[in-house]
């Protein structure tokens, strides 16, 4: 047994570790935003700086006639205009990269809570050198500021499920409501997510004995402060629009995601430069895409003014699409979950349209190699070791209906960045399986393990054509690539 003195030294050691860990994370992320400018603005980036503008010059918050976004990333954009004036693009992505230390010091410490101090580091220092999650720290998405948020909010979550009588519950639970209430106003997809992660806590609480009424006194508590949290904007939409909404992004969703046309977003702009130059596109699989060719492409209802009424029209005619052609969906959706995993990135995507400068695109192949490895390799190895060492409890339970929620997402709007979400909690997964392995395991976590992961190598094999198109083009360059 160890003396409170040994306890305080092992603490302060592990406490030193940390803290280099966050410093060598926002190290190499500063390295990346200083190798990385200027890089050019792309879709949502475009769109976001127009209404932070919109905000600044104007005072006003703008629809971009496709989306009704929620308001904090370009309110952020906004307050970094006005405190840089031109220079305000270059202090959000300084602050973004600021904000990835709650997204390290989140995961390790959620690694340590349900494994110890070497799963912990371990997670932390694959934090480090996971390149996609660190690229969006310099790219004007909103997933940075986001998973800043999403992550402590996890944390305290979980503390607060796997201590369910601990006298500090209720502050965990409430700050973990306005930590993803705020997250909600940067990203609408975690809207339903935040109240349906509190079940894994009713069910445990449920376990326990305690009485129904309790428990619900317990869970509408973070419940309501959401609902405080997310008022003010809703009421504005109502205002404005005549509807109660937060945000109304799905609507366009739908509208991509079933449609005739398989539309990859890390693929569409590298396929328009390729026509441009008059070169072949890059294709899914023929048995997949061969469903698409009788099928003609519903339109969206432009001539509905009000944008969430357009956009929920937009809505009834993808899923009246999708009754009409049950088929088709099935086969779409493998497609579009084989591109959810499939191990590009945008910073990928970047490099192949040259968006970056000299500076970084000189390293491309490097910078290709390890991105793409990166990602492998933590959906592969994070897969298993969750699969095989992932605690039963609250927080498998959390985990799962996480991973659930996404993939959900993820097979609607094909895409690498609607996977980053998960990316913390497979680098926990990856280094449990890293610290302690596969032996001894009952058969069910050893059944569960190698059936994941041999899923999910054949939703790579299914995207193996387009994803090596893509980085080979990456890797040379849309100039010299055909």
């Amino acid at each position: 047994m160890k003396s409170p003195k040994e306890d305080k030294r092992t603490v302060q050691g592990f406490s030193r570790k940390f803290a280099g860990i966050l410093a060598a994370g926002l190290i190499l992320r500063f390295l990346l935003l200083g190798l990385a400018l200027p890089v050019e603005l792309q879709s949502d980036e475009a769109n976001y700086v127009y209404l932070a503008l919109g905000l600044e010059r104007f005072g006003l918050f703008f629809d971009c006639y496709r989306f009704l976004w929620p308001p904090l990333y370009p309110g952020f954009l906004q307050l970094c205009f006005l405190l840089a004036d031109e220079q305000g693009l270059l202090l959000a992505r300084s602050l973004q990269v600021l904000s990835t230390l709650a997204i390290g010091w989140s995961t390790m410490s959620i690694a340590r809570r349900l494994f110890n101090d070497s799963v912990a580091l371990v997670s932390g220092l694959l934090w480090i050198v996971h390149l996609p999650l660190a690229a969006f720290s310099h790219l004007l998405w909103s997933e940075s500021l986001f998973l800043a948020l999403w992550g402590p909010a996890l944390a305290l979550l979980i503390a607060a499920s796997l201590e369910p009588n601990h006298p500090a519950r209720g502050r965990r639970l409430l700050g973990y409501a306005l930590l993803a209430g705020i997250g909600v106003h940067l990203k609408e997809a975690s809207l339903y997510l935040t109240p349906l992660l509190l079940l894994p806590l009713a069910w445990t609480l449920r376990k326990q004995g305690t009485r129904t009424l309790e428990i619900l006194r317990i869970i509408s508590q973070p419940l309501l402060l959401l609902a405080l949290i997310l008022l003010p904007w809703s009421l504005r939409n109502l205002e404005t629009y005549g509807r109660l909404t937060v945000a109304s992004t799905l609507g366009e969703n739908i509208y991509n995601g079933l449609n005739s046309s398989h539309r990859n977003f890390d693929l569409i702009p590298v396929n328009t430069a390729l026509q441009r130059n008059n070169q072949p596109i890059l294709q899914v699989r023929a048995s997949l895409r061969s469903s698409n060719e009788n099928l003609s492409p519903w339109p969206r209802a432009e001539e509905v003014l009000n944008l969430p009424e357009r956009l929920d029209e937009n809505r009834r005619r993808g899923l009246a699409f999708t009754r009409d052609h049950p088929g088709w969906f099935l086969r779409s959706r493998v497609q579009k979950i084989s591109d959810l995993v499939a191990p590009v990135s945008f910073m990928t995507r970047h490099l192949a349209l040259g968006h970056y400068p000299t500076s970084m695109t000189r390293w491309r192949t490097l910078l290709v190699i390890w991105g793409a490895g990166a990602s492998a390799l933590t959906l592969l190895l994070g897969l298993i070791g969750l699969a095989s060492r992932l605690p039963a409890g609250p927080a498998a339970g959390i985990f799962a209906l996480q991973g659930a929620y996404y993939l959900a997402a993820g097979s609607l709007v094909a895409m690498s960045r609607f996977r980053l979400p998960l990316v913390p909690l497979l680098l926990i997964g990856c280094a449990s399986l890293l610290c302690m392995g596969l032996r001894p395991l009952p058969r069910p976590r050893l059944i569960l393990a190698a059936g994941s992961s041999l899923i999910l190598i054949a939703l790579w094999i299914i995207g193996w054509p387009t994803t090596l198109g893509l980085l080979k083009a990456a890797s040379k360059g849309l100039e010299v690539f055909g």
